[in-house]
């Protein structure tokens, strides 16, 4: 097994250069610091983040803090996953899942994701460590997507192409991104003078298989032509709903999503919908949270994203408009 001494007589710098590589980089001249890791990959040298951590106290371990059970069918949850983890692994942090208040194990810092209203004061209090939020708050660093932007430029467009008997699957959760995508869907029709009718509303948690349960039960009740989905994943179950009950999609039916995960592309035909760069927010969220460790002190970072609309084939003119 290769160890730092190994490393120093191949690259010709001192046993200390290359601890200071491993352990403190940023002090260390590039040109170095290039040289010394070229070596480590050339014979093999893995560097004891754990013996690191026994010197600096350090767990090297970050707690993700979600209230609820994660919906592990829905890419979105799994590909913000990823987008931490990648970078908490590209920085040597391990990344532990908890859902309640109480942290019996210690770690360096929390993401927290998934809070109702009011929880971001309660995570403030409880918190002892670095933490970053996905959502926003006061005073603590933040990554967010404007989600009132977002469904408002969606149900602009829908209404862009003729409807005005537009439906809405909203999210049945205490999650302010889920009243957020309905506010915006809410604006969108009050300024083109359209009535809001509750009767084309439906609350639905974010399985496939309930947004084809409401979709079937909007469908058969009452008149809409659009459909406006809170996600892509209950999107693909209001388009198997309205295919079993014969309607073609776009011509006779339209449908669009939020998220632009990967279920987007895969969907017949092709979804029109909102997307967010995902994994970049993932990879924000942990990026965030190591500068906090590593400089406790430094002003509060926020992170907003202008969500995109992207438009495919499951949206068409309306042209049986009512007048």
């Amino acid at each position: 097994m290769a160890t730092m001494k190994d490393v120093s007589k191949k690259a010709g710098v001192s046993v200390i250069t290359v601890s200071r590589v491993i352990n403190t980089p940023e002090k260390v001249k590039e040109s170095t610091r290039k040289k010394v890791e070229k070596v480590m990959k050339e014979i093999g040298f893995q560097p004891n983040h754990t013996a690191k951590a026994l010197v600096t106290n350090k767990t090297r371990t970050i707690h993700l803090f979600h209230p609820q059970v994660f919906d592990t069918s829905d890419p979105f949850i799994t590909k913000l996953i990823g987008g931490i983890s990648c970078e908490l692994s590209h920085n040597h942090y391990s990344l532990l899942f908890r859902k309640d208040w109480d942290f019996p194990y210690k770690c360096d810092g929390v993401i927290a994701m998934g809070l109702g209203k009011g929880d971001d004061l309660l995570l403030k209090e409880k918190m002892k460590v670095p933490c970053v939020l996905f959502g926003e708050t006061k005073g603590i660093d933040w990554v967010n997507v404007n989600d009132v932007k977002g469904a408002y430029k969606m149900a602009q467009y829908i209404i862009s192409q003729g409807h005005t008997q537009i439906g809405m699957l909203v999210i049945d959760s205490p999650e302010p991104f889920a009243e957020q995508r309905f506010e915006g869907y809410l604006l969108a029709l009050e300024e083109h003078g359209i009535p809001v009718n509750l009767n084309y509303i439906r609350y639905t948690s974010t399985l496939e298989k309930d947004g084809y349960q409401a979709t079937l039960d909007l469908l058969t009740k009452t008149d809409i032509t659009a459909l406006f989905c809170s996600t892509d994943l209950i999107a693909l179950g209001a388009i198997r709903a309205a295919r079993e009950l014969g309607k073609d999609i776009p011509s006779e039916f339209s449908v669009s999503g939020y998220d632009g995960v990967w279920l987007d592309k895969i969907a017949e035909p092709q979804l029109t919908t909102i997307r967010q760069p995902v994994f970049e927010i993932g990879q924000n969220l942990a990026r965030l949270l190591i500068a906090r460790i590593e400089c406790p002190d430094k002003s509060v970072e926020n992170i907003l994203y202008d969500p995109e609309i992207i438009i495919r084939n499951s949206i068409s003119f309306n042209q049986q408009q009512k007048c």
